[in-house]
């Protein structure tokens, strides 16, 4: 009774959940006000909430008009998450509860991420430290492709690289650096069309036409990737990996040939991606009455969030295996030390075994406010101050919602950066 009163106190309740959906939908609609009160009371709160809750007030401060502030915490998050540990296949807190008690810590593909938003907060800002963000980026890819045995687990991100092409040809020197810039994102986003007249376009050292400035749109588009709970079989490798795990836990003694004994566990709980459905399926750009284009797909975070979940699954399997295996060693150790014998400790052992797998959780953390997918779009305008019209598309290519009008500033030779963030429909322009 005992074991099953602190199992209690360990898992604790788990209401915010609720509040942090909340305010992730609130998000959504553009109710950006309460979307940050609660985050900033969950920044404020549990530990276990702290950096994920963070992260969705980057992406409020930068829908809100600030993205000095969002600028601010993701550094911030970068930093925490840079010193961070590898996180253990297991610890002591894991073994008693559920993954929730790990310290959260986002994938690999969202620590480039973060740094490539890094450089879209600069671009909305003063862009003094954008192209430093980008090589940020760049070097974490290649740190994360380096050490990386699954290329599942290190996916490219074409952002960054886009980012920095843009950057370099608009110095009208460095369009060598542009063109490998822009080759870099082909090969990693093939579907990417205006990638080729990019690089068409850079390799003959043209940045625009005369008396032209270049206009880009980069669109936060969509619902992003959220994690919910559901429940998995295990598997021939989740097993394999459960055994490796509980030798290792057991410590067990090289070449002793005893194999870890693992209970029959048919299925168990797992975090699952779901994405939300979202009427956007990207943005219209018009100036002076004509369609300037719509804005494409550069990165698809959504895709990205599901390749990491399957690369990732067997290991999550296998720890929930494990943790049954030495919850059961616990309950029949305490079932011992009681003095139960017969029919009277089976009855307890099922019931403890029972109630404490029970109070499991999936490790449901994520950072909820990355968009579905980030998406440019190039157009080229005369010098001058420019009239433009933004409008959400549905997938039929059709408009859904009013135009957004904005006037931009545009300079011969020079870059402008529009920063859009539309999960449903528009909700925020910068700068």
């Amino acid at each position: 009774m005992l074991l099953l009163v602190g199992l209690a106190a360990l898992t604790g309740c788990r209401s915010s959940g609720r509040t942090m959906s909340a305010a992730r939908q609130a998000y959504a609609v553009g109710d950006l006000e309460s979307a940050d009160e609660v985050l900033q009371q969950l920044a404020a709160g549990r530990k276990r909430h702290r950096s994920e809750s963070k992260l969705d007030l980057a992406m409020v401060d930068l829908a809100r008009g600030e993205p000095q502030a969002a600028e601010a915490k993701l550094r911030e998050m970068r930093d925490h998450f840079d010193a961070l540990p590898d996180l253990a296949a297991l610890d002591a807190a894991a073994l008693a509860t559920d993954d929730n008690q790990r310290a959260f810590k986002i994938a690999g593909y969202q620590q480039v991420i973060l740094r490539s938003l890094l450089a879209v907060c600069s671009l909305a800002g003063d862009a003094t430290d954008a192209e430093a963000y980008c090589l940020q980026a760049q070097s974490k890819q290649q740190e994360l492709d380096s050490h990386g045995d699954n290329p599942a687990a290190a996916p490219q991100i074409a952002l960054a690289p886009y980012l920095r092409g843009t950057l370099r040809e608009a110095t009208h020197q460095d369009y060598d650096d542009a063109e490998r810039a822009f080759r870099l994102v082909s090969a990693i986003q093939p579907g990417f069309a205006p990638a080729a007249d990019d690089i068409a376009r850079v390799s003959n050292a043209a940045h625009s036409q005369p008396g032209h400035g270049a206009l880009y749109v980069i669109a936060l588009v969509g619902h992003g990737p959220q994690l919910v709970e559901t429940v998995a079989p295990t598997t021939t490798a989740s097993l394999q990996i459960a055994s490796v795990l509980l030798r290792s836990v057991q410590n067990h003694q090289q070449g002793d040939d005893d194999e870890p004994v693992l209970p029959n566990v048919v299925s168990v709980k797992v975090p699952a991606v779901t994405i939300p459905p979202s009427e956007i399926a990207a943005i219209g750009v018009h100036s002076q009455g004509q369609l300037l284009g719509a804005s494409q797909t550069l990165t698809d975070i959504g895709l990205l969030a599901t390749q990491q979940m399957e690369a990732e699954m067997p290991s999550t399997i296998a720890r929930a295996v494990v943790r049954r295996v030495l919850k059961e060693t616990s309950v029949a150790a305490t079932s011992n030390a009681l003095g139960l014998t017969g029919n009277a400790a089976a009855a307890f052992e099922f019931a403890a075994i029972d109630a404490w797998s029970a109070t499991e959780k999936a490790d449901t953390r994520c950072w909820g406010l990355l968009p579905r997918e980030i998406q440019v779009l190039r157009a080229e305008l005369p010098a001058g101050r420019q009239p433009i019209a933004l409008q959400p598309l549905a997938p039929s290519g059709q408009p859904f919602a009013p135009k957004q009008s904005h006037t931009v500033e545009i300079e011969d030779g020079r870059n402008h950066y529009l920063i859009v963030i539309a999960p449903e429909q528009i909700v925020s322009v910068l700068p």
